[in-house]
């Protein structure tokens, strides 16, 4: 029976996958040298999961000084002049996210400079040598390289009274898999206070969280199952700041992303907050995380009111 909460988790395998992604991604960069500026690729790819790092090489843009594009969790990919590579070569890019600011736009081309951004990108062949069109972006919480296998992290909604418990699922990012998973541990990213908050109501209450790293084996009175060790996780790059949702109100009765003033009436179930949680929910705004112990303290609450009316 379902009654609390338990630790929240992740899982990942380091596997190696060795298949080809069709239809995906740019021409790769010629040598240094060659001047046939007007390739043209044979189709368009659609949207994919990538790292991208920069290229390099000084030569005339845009055979040179583009971006090296990878398809995570897949070691080789099919390239947009019907090549087969681990990487594809595109000569320039264009951030499609909407509402970003300037700075925002700066930050995140820093973050493809350093190798510290997860895209979800297409590839235009409209100009010579491709741009890569950036739909979604999230940078990484650290500096440290992100590896082993990539994927998304949901809150399944599973609660247990036991351990290990498989309340999350992960989507294995490019890949027709999910798994479900028991345990997740972020220390080894070295992520700050802000950064894991936010990880932890994106897990929750957003879109997930897209991580990087390796199966573990966890145990506990359940039995054995599977959580992940992170050596990376990303945040993503939206049009707005992203506001935390926090208890507010006289009595820290209200969840929202913003002051609150209320009445400072005490009610019996304003104590049920105090231990809740407070995250953004799936239609974007602040809530509290309605598990099984807030239910009963609620439930609680509302007898005891009613026993003192009488």
């Amino acid at each position: 029976m379902a009654v609390r909460n338990t630790r929240y988790g992740f899982i990942v395998g380091a596997m190696a996958f060795f298949c080809v992604m069709p239809n995906t991604f740019a021409q790769r960069a010629p040598h240094d040298g060659a001047t046939n500026a007007a390739i043209k690729f044979a189709r368009d790819s659609t949207d994919v999961y990538l790292t991208i790092r920069p290229d390099m090489r000084k030569c005339v843009s845009p055979i040179c000084g583009g971006w090296w594009v990878k398809a995570v969790n897949r070691n080789k990919m099919r390239c947009v002049d019907g090549t087969v590579s681990s990487e594809c070569y595109v000569g320039t890019d264009k951030v499609n996210i909407p509402q970003l600011t300037d700075m925002q736009i700066a930050e995140l081309r820093q973050a493809m400079s350093a190798s510290q951004a997860l895209l979800f990108a297409s590839l235009s062949s409209d100009i010579p040598y491709g741009q890569l069109i950036i739909n979604r972006a999230w940078l990484s919480a650290t500096a440290q390289a992100a590896e082993g296998t990539f994927m998304n992290v949901k809150d399944n909604g599973m609660r247990c009274i036991t351990y290990p418990c498989l309340n999350l699922d992960a989507e294995i990012l490019n890949r027709n898999l999910v798994k479900a998973l028991a345990n997740y541990d972020l220390t080894a990213v070295g992520a700050t206070d802000k950064q894991l908050v936010l990880a932890g109501e994106a897990i929750q209450g957003g879109d997930g969280l897209p991580t990087a790293g390796k199966f573990v084996e966890v145990t506990g009175p359940a039995g054995v199952a599977q959580g992940v060790v992170a050596s990376q996780f990303f945040l993503p790059l939206v049009g707005e700041a992203i506001a935390f949702c926090r208890a507010t109100g006289c009595s820290g009765q209200v969840c929202s992303d913003t002051d609150v003033m209320t009445s400072c009436d005490w009610r019996p179930e304003y104590a049920c907050y105090a231990t809740a949680m407070c995250t953004r929910q799936t239609n974007g705004d602040c809530g509290w995380v309605m598990d099984d112990a807030l239910r009963s303290c609620l439930a609680k609450a509302a007898t005891s009111t009613l026993l003192n009316l009488k």
